[in-house]
């Protein structure tokens, strides 16, 4: 079901709303939902309240606090996102997160017990001699 929403916009808002829509080539109300979409669909909800935050690239505690990564903290915690739903080997994640630089199967561990720590014991799943998957999330 759809409905016509009439809005007020500031000069500044429309020529920023203008401006947007001519350098992604679409009308100006088509333009205006797909912005609306973004900052709907922006959030990945996970158990206990945690959730992701797109835009701001930020995971985030029941209480809005935001969880304070390592750089190879949210790189792994990044890369499992990116393909959640699928195992991610060993082997992947040492290429995109270590960038191939050295690194032991027990440096890999620590760092999912320290994303655990900091979040919750689900948020990250081990598939014994595969790789890890992402928690649930909704």
């Amino acid at each position: 079901m759809s409905k016509d929403i009439t809005i007020k916009l500031s000069k500044e808002m429309e020529e920023f709303l203008t401006e947007k829509s001519q350098e992604v080539e679409l009308p100006l109300e088509e333009t205006i939902e797909q912005l609306i979409n973004e900052q709907i669909n922006s959030k990945v909800m996970f158990e206990e309240g945690f959730y992701y935050d797109k835009i701001k690239n930020c995971l985030f505690d029941k209480n809005g606090k935001a969880i304070q990564f390592t750089k190879l903290q949210h790189g792994l915690f990044n890369l499992l996102l990116q393909n959640k739903g699928e195992i991610i080997d060993f082997e992947t994640i040492h290429k995109e997160v270590w960038k191939n630089k050295k690194m032991s199967i027990f440096t890999m561990r620590n760092i999912v017990k320290r994303i655990r720590d900091l979040t919750y014991y689900g948020i990250i799943i081990n598939h014994s001699n595969k790789g890890y998957s992402l928690g649930n999330t909704f």
